[in-house]
């Protein structure tokens, strides 16, 4: 093979060498994005679960200032009425207890499908990892390969003048 053929095939397999580096910063800096993505995405759950409880918490404060008040007021002087503040007490009680393992549960679920989503994409960028990197290393080895070929062409072909 002529030196010329040897040098376009070294430049076309440096340009290629070029390409698959770029691919793999590409590759590392999704990587990057996708762990900051996902940290992002998992406060702003965290929050807004925060908030559920808060809100939770408030309204189940609110119900039983109401039935405090109802006691407190003297309304509740016969054994009746202790009974159905009782009652209405257990009752908000166990709504609290529901509606906060609805809110577990929600959140469960919507973080469990954040780590699928962010295990998905990260296997993804993980095996085109891989295969570029593969890449790399075969085209490296034979741009060496075309480096001594050529070197050896060019050092065939001189001419020595005695």
């Amino acid at each position: 093979m002529g030196w010329v053929t040897l040098s376009l095939r070294k430049m076309v397999l440096t340009q290629r060498v070029s390409q698959l580096e770029n691919r793999l910063l590409h590759l590392s800096q999704e990587q990057q994005s996708l762990a900051n993505s996902s940290s992002y995405t998992e406060r702003a759950i965290g929050l807004e679960k925060q908030e559920a409880y808060s809100s939770l918490m408030n309204n189940y404060s609110g119900n039983l200032n109401n039935i405090s008040d109802f006691v407190s007021s003297g309304n509740a002087s016969d054994p009746a009425s202790l009974i159905q503040y009782q009652a209405e007490l257990q009752q908000q009680q166990l709504d609290y207890m529901y509606n906060k393992m609805i809110i577990d549960s929600v959140f469960t679920q919507k973080e469990q499908s954040l780590q699928d989503e962010i295990n998905n994409k990260q296997t993804y960028l993980s095996l085109e990892q891989e295969q570029v990197e593969t890449q790399l290393e075969a085209a490296r080895a034979e741009l060496e390969q075309m480096d001594e070929a050529c070197s050896q062409d060019i050092q065939s072909s001189t001419i020595s003048l005695v």
